[in-house]
């Protein structure tokens, strides 16, 4: 948030906004009916431009509530994607609150959901269900595995994806799960894309659609640059997955089948110039992909490497020898100087390259700092906290983070007063326990 906006109290939203917000998505009813990542990011990112999200939670909360909590109801896990909405906390199972939940979806503009297979039909909070009452309604789904094929409907999370669709890293040991569950969020992103084309759709035809994105897919787009097979050089690929087949029956140790694959694979890795190496003081991470690259910094570092300067060089025998010579050779040069004199040295000649730092570190960067890439909210129960902000910059309709994430229960009265129930009928639906309340 820059330095001259002001957080206001909002009537309509129940929560802390940015004062006169701009967002393209201002008036843009949401109904979040979403667990998990890739929902409740999608549906942040909608409220970050303007729009009123309704986030429908169970009355234990959403599950995330519960990763690793702070305090009762409120963890990192749930903080960092559910800015900016109003919580509703009900019992779908009481008739009275399924009602009460249909009608607000028959008003919305967007439903972004990820019900387990088989529950919104059960609910009637499917597609095919609401859009008879709203053909506007653009309802965006997300699945594991996509709506056909032996494995729809099969219940999916980052680590199962990761690991079915070949994104886990295989390294000595085995294959290990990145981290960050990246899938997730790629997902989020394809959502909310898909929802902002949907709703230029509309506009035109004024016709809804419904909408769907696989976590499948999206670990499928992470691995763009090699989830391919070109019938030119494709023979590789199939002597591997063959290999493979007889390597697991006889529990061939990983690093077999690793060195296997960099025996097949036709196309070199980048190498020598290429990843990360130590300095006197730290860790520098290089990137000269390319061959004039390679060539400026062989000449800097003033390494004899025909294979960069010499146009009819021809490879030896064993090309991962010959690599890890050249690298040999750049990290004895490296380490005799700081990061910041190497910095200096290979990106004053163009050379793509950056220090290590850990997240740790990053949070506090002035780079960061100077481009509002993190910002300071404050939420009710936990005080100050520093999150990523909205990651688009736009110069006539920007994002603002229109408060903290809800507490649980926060906005379950005045959604449920909207559509039409009394408060005696509220206070009743909380006694009997089919609702939470945050007073």
């Amino acid at each position: 948030m820059k330095s001259n906006e002001t957080l206001l109290p909002r009537a309509d939203l129940g929560c802390l906004v940015a004062s006169e917000h701009r967002g393209a998505f201002v008036g843009l009813k949401v109904i979040e009916l979403g667990r998990f990542i890739a929902v409740p990011y999608c549906a942040q990112l909608l409220a970050d431009s303007g729009a009123d999200v309704i986030k429908v939670e169970p009355v234990d909360g959403d599950q995330t509530r519960r990763n690793g909590p702070i305090i009762p109801n409120e963890s990192v896990q749930f903080l960092n994607k559910n800015r900016g909405k109003r919580s509703v906390a009900v019992n779908l199972g009481n008739s009275q609150i399924k009602l009460a939940v249909k009608k607000l979806c028959e008003k919305a503009d967007v439903i972004i959901a990820n019900f387990r297979p088989g529950v919104a039909e059960t609910l009637g909070l499917d597609y095919e269900s609401l859009r008879k009452r709203n053909t506007r309604l653009i309802y965006a789904e997300n699945t594991g595995y996509g709506t056909e094929g032996p494995l729809a409907g099969t219940p999916a999370l980052d680590a199962a994806i990761q690991s079915y669709s070949g994104l886990a890293h295989l390294g000595p040991e085995g294959p290990n799960l990145h981290p960050n569950p990246m899938i997730d969020y790629m997902a989020a992103m394809l959502l909310s894309w898909g929802i902002a084309s949907a709703l230029y759709h509309r506009e035109r035809t004024n016709t809804g659609q419904r909408i769907d994105v696989a976590l499948l897919q999206a670990a499928l787009v992470l691995q763009n640059n090699h989830a391919h097979h070109i019938d030119a050089i494709g023979d590789w690929r199939k002597q591997y997955v063959n290999f493979l087949e007889e390597a697991y029956k006889e529990s061939n140790p990983w690093e077999n089948i690793i060195e296997r694959k960099a025996e097949l694979v036709p196309h070199a890795a980048p190498g020598a110039y290429y990843g990360f190496s130590q300095t006197s003081d730290g860790v520098i991470a290089i990137s000269a992909g390319g061959n004039s690259l390679q060539k400026k910094m062989a000449e800097l570092l003033n390494i004899n490497d025909p294979r960069v300067t010499d146009p009819d060089w021809e490879p030896p025998e064993d090309i991962k020898k010959y690599h890890a010579t050249v690298r040999d050779e750049i990290q004895s040069i490296l380490i005799t100087n700081t990061t910041e004199y190497w910095l200096e040295v290979l990106s004053g000649a163009g050379v793509p390259c950056q220090r290590y730092q850990t997240l740790e570190e990053v949070i506090d960067d002035p780079q960061i700092k100077e481009n509002n890439f993190m910002i300071h909210l404050e939420h009710e129960l936990l005080g100050g906290l520093d999150v990523v902000a909205p990651p688009v910059k736009f110069g006539e309709t920007p994002l603002q983070a229109q408060g903290p994430s809800p507490v649980l229960g926060k906005h379950t009265r005045e959604v449920l007063l909207e559509t039409g129930m009394t408060n005696d009928l509220v206070d009743k639906l909380v006694n009997d326990g089919d609702a939470v309340l945050f007073d």
